[in-house]
């Protein structure tokens, strides 16, 4: 029974985030709205959840100063692509096409 109900959630969250990709603008009461007749329970406060949680993974609400990880993380990258001069021209380059 358990396992039937987790599939269940990974299906609500991923409908969830198809609908998000293919609308960006929608907020959560338009995804539960348009996904409840497909999926019952998919509430407003559900659909905020399953956002906020792919959010908060991907690191999209990181601010502040930098911390010892991501300098070392950045340190990996410089060594991998070469040096830091090549470093900031792919950043400059990524920036562009962002």
């Amino acid at each position: 029974m358990a396992k039937k109900a987790a599939a269940s959630k990974g299906n609500k969250a991923n409908a969830i985030r198809k609908y998000k990709t293919e609308n960006p603008s929608a907020g959560p009461s338009a995804i539960s709205d348009a996904l409840k007749k497909q999926m019952p329970g998919v509430t407003p406060q559900y659909v905020s959840t399953i956002l906020s949680m792919d959010k908060r993974k991907s690191g999209a609400t990181k601010t502040g100063a930098l911390t010892v990880d991501d300098l070392l993380k950045t340190k990996e990258f410089v060594e991998q692509i070469g040096s830091i001069s090549r470093a900031k021209e792919a950043l400059e380059k990524l920036a562009k096409l962002s």
